[in-house]
């Protein structure tokens, strides 16, 4: 997998409804906005990047974005907050690259290193999903694109927003926590929520890039 073209898709369209009014991709952790956080660490493990947003979010985004170098693309949906396998399969539709890795907007803490590790995993499988507390973490993974694409518009087509049942339609490998774990740690799958966890997850930038014993 390491010499193929990799595209990182980070999902940013959906309404932040406990975090108030604010734009939680925007609200600020350590003095940057939480879509900068993403995108630098996902980065270093792929060609370019497509952010999955609602259009009157990409100004605000494309702003945030600005200190990054980064190779960053907006991808709207035509139909906003339709869920995060919508979302998906609206990013894949413009991705001719064989894989990609899936990161959700909220995750600052990811673990570029280990996106690798999990691309190396892949092998002919449809993608590589860590699995931590007995759960698949489908946004801190990565796809074989054109069947995650059918999946995803498969799983749109039944109604579901769910990445859960876009795992559902596709040949996995699942990484248990014990291996997982030997990766990286616990703190690259955190996802922020709410402003309170703003709050008690300052001063942990680097968090991540330290491995587990």
């Amino acid at each position: 997998m390491g010499s193929q073209k990799r595209v990182g898709v980070v999902l940013a369209g959906g309404y932040s409804t406990r975090f108030g009014e604010r734009e939680k991709a925007l609200a600020e952790l350590n003095k940057r906005p939480l879509i900068t956080h993403v995108v630098t660490r996902v980065d270093p493990t792929v060609d370019r990047i497509l952010i999955n947003c609602r259009r009157d979010q990409q100004a605000d985004f494309e702003s945030a974005l600005d200190s990054t170098t980064a190779d960053v693309e907006f991808v709207c949906d035509p139909v906003p907050d339709s869920g995060p396998a919508a979302g998906l399969r609206t990013a894949l539709e413009t991705v001719s690259e064989p894989v990609v890795a899936v990161v959700a907007c909220d995750m600052p803490f990811v673990d570029s290193s280990f996106l690798d590790w999990l691309f190396e995993k892949m092998d002919d499988a449809d993608g590589t999903v860590p699995c931590v507390d007995g759960t698949p973490q489908p946004t801190h993974a990565v796809f074989a694109t054109e069947p995650t694409r059918r999946a995803a518009d498969n799983a749109v087509r039944a109604a579901s927003g769910s990445l859960r049942d876009v795992l559902d339609r596709l040949d996995l490998v699942e990484i248990l926590e014990s291996r997982v774990l030997e990766q990286t740690n616990r703190t690259t799958f955190v996802d922020i929520n709410t402003p309170a966890d703003l709050v008690a997850w300052t001063d942990t930038d680097s968090a991540p890039l330290r491995r587990m014993d």
